[in-house]
């Protein structure tokens, strides 16, 4: 089965963590159609928080993705343990799709923390 996932983080091209990506199809630059905090708690480690209307339209990757590949990302993320899945809508060129996105499981007090629209 083909499934399109959101990436955000380390997973985008040009980071570490993109080499389980990199025998799928990049679709393109993408934002999330709704608001969704972003923090870098960690210096490395963006984390996508699941309060749907806070923060800001998040800026991210979308790939196109099998199987097997969704099978390395759940364990990158430490699905279920540290991270949920829900499918999101993302925007490109206007048009909405559904795509997975991966949330951080941890509850976070992020209301002193500077809120990412992007990760560099």
């Amino acid at each position: 089965m083909t499934r399109y996932v959101f990436v955000y983080g380390t997973l985008k091209r040009g980071f570490y963590n993109h080499i389980l990506l990199e025998n799928s199809e990049f679709i393109g630059d993408v934002v999330t159609k709704n608001k969704y905090p972003m923090v870098n708690v960690e210096e490395h480690f963006p984390y996508l928080i699941n309060d749907i209307g806070i923060g800001h339209n998040i800026i991210g990757e979308l790939f196109k993705i099998n199987d097997e590949t969704f099978t390395k990302l759940d364990i990158l993320e430490g699905y279920p343990d540290l991270y949920t899945r829900e499918t999101i809508k993302v925007i490109s060129f206007g048009i909405e799709i559904s795509a997975i996105a991966y949330f951080v499981k941890e509850t976070i007090e992020y209301t002193n923390l500077e809120l990412m629209e992007e990760y560099y």
